[in-house]
């Protein structure tokens, strides 16, 4: 399971530190924030990974910057890398699409022998991709509660839960009056949270909460009720985006937390990979108490 191989490797690196890595090409034009002209993006890849893998205990490269020609092999290769120094894999992908695709996706994964794989739960399909990954062998990570600016419509959105109402508490059922009668509706992301631990996901990501986004404590308290405690939680947004990850251990186990940071890391204003990878994982061991 994903996570008894998350589970040893924090207690071997002594960290829940993960490493993100989707290191953008010059020709994206991200200035600072991505490679400069003439790096090779495998051999730096692999670098970074070397320079970071005493302090973190998972890699989690995004697949989208991993499209370009020979890229699939230079990732298959730097996957290895992040295994052999004792890192689980996450695959970013956010697979969002119907059953027979997203088990395209779920395949390939696997060939590519990474742990656990990022889903996006659009098509409603979370019971149809637990079952699809683990058949695979792969862990799957559901989108809760993102911190983007866009999805706090999203997470609000009222969604009909009447075929299973009493699965929900009291205080966060909406009874609404439709052509069909008065009916029993939840938040968006209140359904992904029940629906991940009915469905047996591996783990659900929520966003790094900060002054500056809309996620609240009592979001991720709500979250938490319906999760329990057995749950791992994928929080990105610490680092360049100005997320605080002191509030998740509130609510969650001090292990079972994986604090994605990623440009920080990869591109750091002072310091270097290495330099930065430890403050982080010093600076999250002391917020998880440890």
């Amino acid at each position: 399971m994903f996570r008894d191989k998350w589970l040893e490797a924090v207690e071997e690196k002594n960290s829940v530190l993960c490493a993100g890595l989707d290191p953008a090409v010059y020709e994206m034009g991200r200035g600072p924030k991505g490679l400069p002209e003439g790096v090779d993006k495998r051999e730096w890849s692999l670098d970074y990974v070397r320079k970071v893998a005493p302090y973190s205990a998972a890699l989690k490269p995004n697949i989208q910057y991993w499209k370009g020609e020979g890229d699939a092999e230079a990732l298959k290769e730097i996957i290895k890398e992040a295994h052999d120094l004792g890192m689980v894999v996450i695959e970013d992908s956010k697979l969002a699409d119907i059953g027979s695709t997203n088990d395209a996706g779920f395949f390939y994964a696997s060939k590519r022998n990474v742990d656990a794989i990022t889903f996006s739960p659009f098509a409603g399909n979370i019971k149809e991709a637990a079952e699809q990954g683990h058949k695979r062998g792969i862990g799957v990570i559901s989108m809760v509660l993102m911190s983007n600016p866009d999805y706090r419509r999203e997470k609000n959105k009222l969604v009909n839960v009447s075929e299973e109402v009493e699965e929900y508490f009291k205080a966060d059922i909406k009874w609404l009056e439709k052509n069909d009668g008065i009916t029993p509706w939840v938040p968006q992301y209140i359904q992904l949270a029940h629906d991940a631990k009915k469905y047996g996901i591996d783990g659900i990501v929520i966003g790094a909460p900060s002054k500056k986004n809309h996620i609240t404590n009592e979001e991720i308290e709500a979250v938490r009720r319906y999760v329990g405690d057995d749950m791992l939680v994928l929080l990105p947004g610490v680092g360049h985006q100005g997320g605080e990850a002191d509030v998740i251990w509130k609510y969650f186990d001090k292990d079972n937390v994986i604090v994605n940071v990623g440009r920080a890391m990869m591109f750091p204003k002072e310091g270097t990979p290495e330099t930065t990878a430890k403050y982080y994982r010093d600076m999250l061991n002391e917020l998880r108490g440890v």
